[in-house]
């Protein structure tokens, strides 16, 4: 991730090894249902990149690399992306259906932390358009922003995606910062981020103070009932 590394991109070769290395885990791993799925275990092939964008850098083909995780019987691969409309996939013909987790926020914070990334609406128009494909998609509400004028912004979001979208299952993660971002951020972006000020750990991750957290995440709670069933909400956090 540039964001550890300044400007280097590290890219992973050893395929085979980390495959193999998630079968061997999952064998002493007892699945129960949980709210990732009731059936499956999950595995999240891309909590460190965006692998929809960065397919063209693997060292094999982005759907060679999720039907390992379709071959196995228990077995099941996730990935956030903020790129839908980059995945062209068909994966109609897998034994099930891979999850991709389709990253949102309000576009006037999207223009301010994420510049240049797929519009939010654009987003939100391919969720159906990779149902279509064969996906198992939900939405990605993260980095959930506190900010003056927060609930109108995710009322209208609520909105969008209701009309665009219905109703998905989705996953909710408030904005977390870290010392040195908030060095390197540009000024607007400061001012999005520093109310997320308490310090989460030695590491100098940073958080929304859990003093105010906890009513915050319970008024999106209030604006996303008056869209959809509180029961699609799968964590929130």
């Amino acid at each position: 991730m540039s964001r550890y590394n300044g400007k280097r991109v590290f890219v992973n070769k050893n395929v085979d090894e980390i495959y193999e290395s998630v079968v061997e885990w999952e064998k002493e791993f007892t699945k129960v249902p949980d709210q990732q799925d009731p059936i499956y275990t999950m595995v999240d092939i891309a909590c460190n990149s965006d692998l929809v964008l960065m397919q063209k850098h693997m060292p094999e083909p982005l759907i060679d690399y999720l039907k390992r995780f379709d071959d196995h019987p228990q077995l099941n691969s996730t990935m956030a992306t903020k790129y839908p409309g980059l995945l062209k996939l068909d994966v109609n013909h897998f034994n099930k259906p891979p999850r991709v987790r389709v990253s949102l926020m309000p576009q006037k914070y999207s223009n301010i932390l994420e510049p240049k990334m797929q519009k939010i609406v654009s987003r939100i128009a391919d969720v159906n358009r990779l149902k279509q494909l064969g996906w198992e998609v939900h939405l990605n509400y993260s980095p959930l922003i506190f900010y003056p004028g927060w609930k109108e912004e995710y009322d209208n979001l609520f909105s969008m995606v209701k009309n665009a979208a219905g109703e998905n299952k989705c996953e909710v993660i408030a904005l977390t910062n870290h010392v040195k971002q908030m060095i390197k951020a540009k000024p607007e972006a400061r001012e999005l981020m520093r109310r997320s000020y308490e310090i989460k750990n030695q590491s100098g991750v940073m958080r929304y103070p859990l003093e105010h957290k906890g009513r915050l995440l319970s008024e999106f709670k209030e604006i996303y009932s008056k869209y959809f069933s509180i029961k699609t909400i799968r964590y929130i956090f």
